[in-house]
């Protein structure tokens, strides 16, 4: 199945610079072979809009499991997920974002929350952020065009689009999506 976005798309919006792409020797513990191609292929924004990556990905020191994931399973033990095969990806916000490397599942680790899928996929994470960057004219007024901004339209579109796109990553009321909706709506206030 092919990716939601491709890497000319993401470059449209982050440019080609701001693209982490790991290499394929970086990437080989990743089980999920769609995840690793599309890490290896299209990437992910290293430090634009509203993610940034995580250090080691960017560094291609890729840490796949072990202990500091097991420290945090033994803080969340009601937790139905699996993190020995995550893979910190990055953040939005103060939320940590990761993957795990046999399903391909994007998992956040909200700041002051319990972990939750937060995307179905890599490619869907990047697909929301790709749609949030191209909505900025409309409700960041530092990025606002002569048209002036809609954050409220700008709020609808990417709801639906996300409701459409991967339902999964908006049926919990804490997802991160909705936090980011919300400054959105307030023009990047909160």
């Amino acid at each position: 199945m092919s990716p939601l976005i491709d890497r000319v798309a993401m470059e449209s919006v982050f440019g080609p610079d701001e693209l982490v792409t790991p290499d394929d020797a970086a990437l080989a513990g990743i089980a999920h072979e769609p995840t690793r191609v599309f890490l290896r292929d299209v990437g992910l924004p290293d430090q634009m809009g509203w993610f940034q990556a995580d250090q080691l990905l960017v560094d291609g020191d890729l840490r796949i499991g072990g202990e500091a994931w097991q420290a945090v399973s033994r803080k969340y033990p009601s937790c139905p997920f699996d993190m020995s095969a995550w893979l910190s990806l990055g953040g939005i916000g103060m939320d940590d974002v990761m993957v795990d490397t046999r399903t391909g599942v994007v998992y956040c680790i909200p700041e002051d929350g319990s972990p939750h899928v937060l995307n179905s996929g890599v490619d869907e994470l990047a697909f929301f952020l790709h749609a949030l960057e191209e909505e900025r004219p409309d409700y960041d007024p530092e990025a606002a065009t002569d048209e002036g901004v809609d954050p409220e339209g700008a709020h609808d579109r990417l709801l639906a689009l996300m409701r459409r796109t991967d339902a999964a990553a908006m049926e919990n009321e804490d997802s991160a999506w909705y936090l980011v909706l919300r400054y959105v709506r307030n023009l990047m206030q909160d």
